[in-house]
């Protein structure tokens, strides 16, 4: 964008906007801050050698300094003003040091959930390199292009950024970015209903990655192939594929999340004792936040359903200490789950006030389905009725064999708990 283009980053002003209408200042003016160095990358960009140029570079070098030095010191500023001294430091060194810089930021951003302002940055870093991005940097960037555009539900530029992925790997000889790239493409036909083409996408990156040091991206594979199968109703085959996904992940974050996958899955088929196994493992693990203390909710329905009301209170006890972190849909969760066990062990005026707490939250948040699951369990605990279990397997499930492969999927991941604890 040409330096006059104030339209140029609404995103930062749009949560600068936002913030501003909750009067949270502080937040307002850190938005602010990422529209500057933004604007300051545009001008470096655009510089020439005159004298002029030059000086007004080095004036709104010096007015973007102030004013992110003047901001509070936060996680988000520290990047910034990384960035600019990245601007401010050696010529020779300066436009490597700006990209490592601004993809360090976009990353910040992406898992804060600011997306559209991730891939704003991004763009900024293609920039910087002045003319056609190498193919090996170009594949990386385009991967993660078209995560954030999957994520923003923009799946026509999603599928297109992830072709290019593909088309770029392959050029530089990267096999596994290629095989990243399908399964991207396999995530967005997921996300558009189209289940027979991402099952095909996923089954054919597993049968082109045969040899050991492919060992990740199998699982990958298998963890996508696992959640479309799910969404076809194929309830087994989909469980046997998040195993193979747990049994292959090397990242501990994906290993973690196949374990409660897996925890999930096999409470649902009324595996109890596997599913608390994985769950186990997922909090013994020391998984980031989120994954961790859904692990612990799920624990709580596990032995408030199972009667241990010892092992419940423990789990709760640990939850609640955790309570004021979660985001409103997660704490509508733990209240639903401990009204679950206060009726399971006869405390029916407990139940009562913190499911009505529950609901409370779920209307000021906007969480329908929760707010009509919440009412349910309330009207269902005057009639003394309580939450519906798991259904445990089908018949047909049954006939076909899914006992054993449940039982033993329960018995590898306990094998693999006992010697993850020797």
């Amino acid at each position: 964008p040409a330096a006059g283009d104030v339209l140029a980053h609404d995103s930062f002003l749009d949560r600068a906007r936002a913030e501003r209408e909750l009067d949270n200042d502080a937040e307002a003016r850190q938005a602010l801050g990422g529209y500057l160095v933004a604007r300051l990358i545009d001008r470096l960009l655009e510089i020439t050698g005159a004298d002029e140029d030059a000086q007004a570079f080095a004036w709104q070098l010096e007015g973007c300094r102030r004013f992110v030095n003047d901001l509070a010191d936060t996680s988000e500023v520290s990047h910034l003003r990384g960035i600019i001294d990245a601007v401010n430091g050696d010529p020779a060194y300066r436009n490597s040091v700006v990209r490592f810089s601004l993809s360090a930021y976009a990353y910040y951003l992406e898992h804060e959930g600011r997306w559209s302002e991730a891939l704003d940055v991004l763009a900024l870093s293609a920039r910087v390199w002045g003319g056609a991005v190498p193919p090996r940097e170009l594949a990386a960037l385009s991967l993660v292009v078209g995560r954030l555009n999957r994520l923003l539900a923009r799946w026509e530029r999603a599928n297109d950024a992830y072709r290019l992925a593909e088309e770029a790997a392959l050029e530089a000889g990267d096999t596994y970015s290629a095989s990243r790239a399908r399964l991207g493409r396999g995530a967005v036909a997921r996300g558009q209903g189209n289940y027979p083409q991402a099952r095909a996408l996923a089954e054919a990156v597993i049968a082109s990655a045969g040899n050991p040091d492919q060992s990740d991206i199998l699982g990958l594979a298998y963890g996508d192939l696992g959640a479309v199968l799910a969404r076809m109703g194929l309830r087994i085959e989909s469980l046997q594929a998040t195993y193979q996904w747990f049994l292959r992940a090397t990242d501990p974050v994906q290993r973690a999340a196949a374990l409660g996958d897996l925890g999930i899955m096999l409470a649902q088929l009324g595996a109890a004792d596997g599913a608390r196994c994985a769950f186990e493992m997922v909090v013994d693990s020391g998984a980031r936040f989120q994954l961790s203390t859904n692990a612990r909710l799920e624990l709580m329905q596990i032995e408030g359903a199972a009667g241990n009301r010892v092992a419940f209170e423990r789990h709760r006890a640990e939850a609640r200490k955790l309570a004021d972190r979660m985001p409103p849909s997660m704490g509508v969760d733990y209240r639903f789950k401990s009204g679950a066990g206060f009726a399971q062990f006869g405390q029916v005026e407990r139940a009562r006030t913190v499911w009505e707490e529950a609901r409370t939250m779920a209307e000021a948040h906007g969480l329908n389905d929760w707010y009509f699951k919440v009412d349910q369990a309330l009207a269902g605990l005057e009639k003394a009725v309580m939450p519906a279990s798991a259904a445990g397997l089908t018949a047909l499930e049954r006939d076909f064999g899914a006992d054993a492969v449940v039982a033993g999927i329960g018995a590898g991941l306990l094998q693999h708990k006992e010697l993850a604890r020797a």
